[in-house]
């Protein structure tokens, strides 16, 4: 008999365990990527790889349309459970730390406007390096309810006065014991955890359970039902059906995709070698492994158009090609990569993204410096200006940047 647990799940941050590559990998490149053994080529009839091109929006947008946040919420609503009706001054505060790609932010987020709380926004560079008196009399508002503070992270800047504004606060919850509700980025958190010892002072986070393989299996194919299409995804390399599970296994993905209703997974059925190297790669990371899944599919010129043709919700069951993992161009940093990008790397993770003004101010590097590596950066897909003028690092991105930080020796997070 089949167990079904949860796929979203929020664990004491102690516990995490980022997925391991399947048996029989090894590592591609200089970074964390890695190659898969190719299997004995059993092509299905009448395929014909080089004829294959990437899938287009139209498709992506039925096939892995864009993750909502329900879930989430969900999981984190019930992991909250006890607390919310706690009386002890000592668990006033609860933290929940996320990596990127984890949405914690918005999550966090949800559930404050769910429950009605008071939300408060981060401050601006100006107002922390000012000491942020004003942001500070904001949290001090309405004590009946909980505060949520969204964006920890965005409440300190590695400067030299980019710590005080911070310290105020937790001092504030430990004298007041205010109820509070926290999000903060696992590169935020490692950065105050060594300059300020947060980690004594506030009690362990929670954090999401990592996507591992078997919650990877579940998950994919119920983004493609959302929107009523019917896909069979198969391994463009040999033709085998990506998702090859126990006979059972399509009526629980349609459950899982009722509205509001939990997904779960079976542990029965095992996931393939793709979905696992799938999970490892993309760390356990639900945002950045939905990104590398959207890189991979690819259809035929014949299904494209067909598909176009009806663009709606279909009846019609449409076959989708995986791109072999060995086949998959995984970014790298330059060759030339050195001590700028690698300064720059780090702070945009440290503060979840910064306008390049911010990084001038930040670091001992010159206009042009920053610029350059900036625009070097962009073209090797590690990073990107968003619409509100931050540099990020990408999705796609994220693990080559992990591993290149890591490589150079600088504090990285626990995920």
């Amino acid at each position: 008999m089949a167990v079904y647990k949860a796929i979203w799940e929020y664990i004491s941050l102690s516990h995490y365990s980022k997925p391991s590559a399947p048996a029989g990998e090894v590592v591609r490149g200089r970074l964390t990527a890695f190659r898969r053994l190719l299997r004995p080529p059993t092509r299905q009839a009448g395929h014909d790889s080089g004829h294959l091109s990437a899938a287009p929006p139209y498709l992506l947008n039925r096939a892995a349309p864009v993750p909502d946040l329900e879930q989430m919420v969900i999981a984190l609503e019930g992991a909250l459970h006890n607390w919310f009706f706690t009386r002890d001054p000592k668990r006033s505060v609860k933290v929940v730390i996320g990596p990127p790609g984890s949405n914690v932010d918005r999550t966090v987020a949800a559930l404050g406007r769910r429950k009605g709380w008071p939300i408060v926004g981060p401050p601006t560079p100006a107002e922390i390096l000012a000491g942020g008196d004003a942001w500070l009399d904001n949290i001090k508002g309405d004590a009946l309810a909980p505060v949520v503070i969204p964006k920890l992270g965005s409440c300190y800047l590695r400067h030299h006065d980019g710590l005080a504004l911070i310290g105020r606060l937790l001092d504030w919850l430990a004298s007041t014991r205010r109820r509070c509700l926290m999000a903060c980025d696992s590169w935020a958190w490692a950065y105050l955890v060594k300059a300020l010892q947060i980690d004594a002072m506030l009690p362990t986070p929670l954090t999401l359970a990592p996507l591992d393989g078997n919650r990877l299996q579940f998950w994919l194919p119920t983004l493609a039902r959302t929107n009523g299409g019917r896909f069979v995804f198969r391994d463009a390399g040999n033709g085998e059906a990506i998702f090859m599970v126990v006979s059972d296994y399509a009526d629980p993905i349609s459950r899982n995709a009722t509205p509001g209703k939990m997904e779960a997974f079976g542990e029965r059925a095992g996931a393939g070698a793709l979905i696992r190297q799938l999970a490892a790669y993309s760390r356990g990371l639900p945002e950045v492994a939905w990104t590398w899944w959207r890189e991979c599919l690819q259809v035929t010129p014949k299904a494209k158009k067909e598909i176009e043709r009806t663009m709606g919700p279909s009846d019609g069951c449409y076959t989708v090609w995986v791109k072999p993992w060995s086949q998959v161009p995984l970014p790298a940093t330059p060759h030339s990569a050195g001590t700028t990008e690698s300064l720059i790397l780090h702070t945009l993770l440290l503060h979840d993204g910064a306008p390049a003004e911010l990084l001038e101010l930040l670091l001992p590097l010159s206009h042009s410096q920053i610029r350059r590596a900036l625009h070097q950066l962009q073209e090797a897909n590690l990073v990107k200006l968003t619409a509100d003028d931050h540099w990020r690092i990408t999705l796609l991105g994220y693990p080559a940047v992990r591993g290149f930080i890591e490589n150079e020796g600088y504090l990285v997070d626990a995920f």
